[in-house]
């Protein structure tokens, strides 16, 4: 792991594409748990109040019905920046898919990836969270996640948080894989010649980065860019998933040298 030098974030204004992954969950939502409906809402105001605005946000709607469509109409018009909804039949989904379907959509040079019950924290998550894409060989940047203020968690997931987000550090990394598409930003030429693996039901974005490190890049953790994104999944489930992705990814890197050999 290498430390990443400073960065002056104001020098460096590429034309950003926002990809919001989301879906209306009304009819399934987690008791004492916003909608996702509702996750937007807070979303597109936190994005209007960055310090660097994007270009344009997209809103990929993996729903059945109408309601984040609503959503976004009753929002109303926003001056900041553009704002459009991609349809995506829900048989269609993947987050996999969805993210590939986000980045050939898009229109900035640099894609950044927003779950839909992912919410920028501060005004300043997007100009740090870019910040390292200044250098040529990153090819993405990842944020740190933190409880949602409010909302009540199972002290497995605040274990998980604290062991994978603790550093307020920004870090650059050449071996470690982990990345998160929850709050990412790539550059969308080397996604759409990489793609997201749609083979992969899960961790699609650790495989991604192993891909691109695999080239010579460097992936950025950015500790200053922060996001509130927790689960309310309960301990057993969450210590279930935690080792579930151990595997997941012994598999994926279990799989580089065979792939290696028949390059």
């Amino acid at each position: 792991m290498l430390e990443c030098d400073a960065m002056d974030a104001k020098t460096y204004q590429p034309q950003v594409s926002v990809v919001i992954k989301t879906y209306d969950n009304s009819q399934r939502a987690v008791r004492g748990f916003p909608m996702l409906k509702e996750l937007l809402v807070t979303t597109l105001r936190m994005l209007e109040a960055q310090t660097f605005l994007p270009y344009e946000v997209l809103v990929v709607d993996s729903s059945t019905g109408e309601g984040i469509a609503e959503v976004l109409q009753q929002y109303g018009p926003v001056q900041a920046f553009r704002l459009r909804r991609v349809r995506l039949a829900m048989e269609c989904f993947s987050y996999c898919h969805a993210m590939n379907v986000g980045v050939q959509e898009a229109q900035g040079e640099i894609v950044v990836s927003l779950s839909g019950d992912a919410t920028p924290a501060n005004e300043r998550w997007l100009e740090m969270l870019i910040a390292p894409l200044a250098d040529p060989k990153v090819a993405g940047s990842f944020s740190r996640h933190i409880p949602r203020p409010g909302v009540p968690i199972a002290w497995a997931e605040w274990l998980r948080l604290w062991w994978r987000y603790r550093s307020k550090d920004t870090s650059l990394r050449q071996v470690d894989h982990v990345f998160s598409n929850a709050s990412s930003a790539f550059r969308r030429a080397l996604a759409l010649e990489i793609p997201f693996d749609e083979s992969l039901a899960e961790i699609e974005d650790y495989a991604w980065a192993g891909a691109v490190q695999k080239r010579g890049y460097w992936i950025a953790y950015v500790g200053t860019s922060e996001i509130y994104h927790s689960h309310a999944s309960s301990s057993a489930k969450t210590l279930w998933r935690m080792l579930y992705y151990v595997y997941l990814r012994a598999k994926i890197d279990a799989a580089k040298p065979r792939q290696r050999e028949s390059d």
